[in-house]
């Protein structure tokens, strides 16, 4: 009996997380370093001055691939502000198809595709499952797993302030 009192008191606690909410006390997000498609460093903390939108996914994960025409969507509507999406690629073999795949989807934001380098940052981020998406500024993780409006709307209450 007391296990399940157990999961049950952790599941609540991770209700905000994984519920798509804003977190209360705005938790550190991790840096980290690594190759983007064309083979440059990105470093998460160059991006202290954005609002970043932190977003793991795979070519082989449907709700990732539905989620991409908002994606574009979001980053065409913050063109001009200070906001970068930042894709990390958790692909289960090649990253061929993936290069590929971002290409035709004209996708026009920074990639991590390294498969290494992706596992290391979703593993820092204690990631279970994709899509998950972080919005993150000046270091802080202010929300997480917003879609649709919902996180169009976030990015732009964040970038206005």
């Amino acid at each position: 009996m007391k296990p399940t009192i157990l999961v049950l008191a952790v599941m609540i606690m991770l209700m905000p997380l994984l519920s798509g909410q804003e977190t209360t006390g705005a938790m550190a997000a991790v840096n980290f370093i690594a190759p983007d498609i064309a083979g440059n460093n990105v470093e998460l903390d160059a991006y202290k001055n954005k609002v970043v939108l932190l977003d793991f996914w795979a070519t082989w994960c449907g709700p990732c691939r539905r989620e991409i025409p908002n994606l574009i969507d979001i980053k065409d509507a913050f063109k001009d502000a200070p906001f970068e999406i930042i894709s990390v690629a958790l692909e289960r073999g090649s990253d061929d198809f993936a290069r590929q795949f971002v290409k035709d989807q004209k996708m026009n934001w920074v990639h991590i595709m390294d498969l290494s380098a992706g596992r290391q940052i979703a593993e820092k981020y204690q990631i279970r499952y994709i899509p998950s998406m972080f919005l993150i500024k000046n270091g802080k993780i202010l929300a997480s797993d917003l879609r649709g409006e919902e996180l169009k709307e976030k990015i732009k209450q964040l970038v206005i302030k």
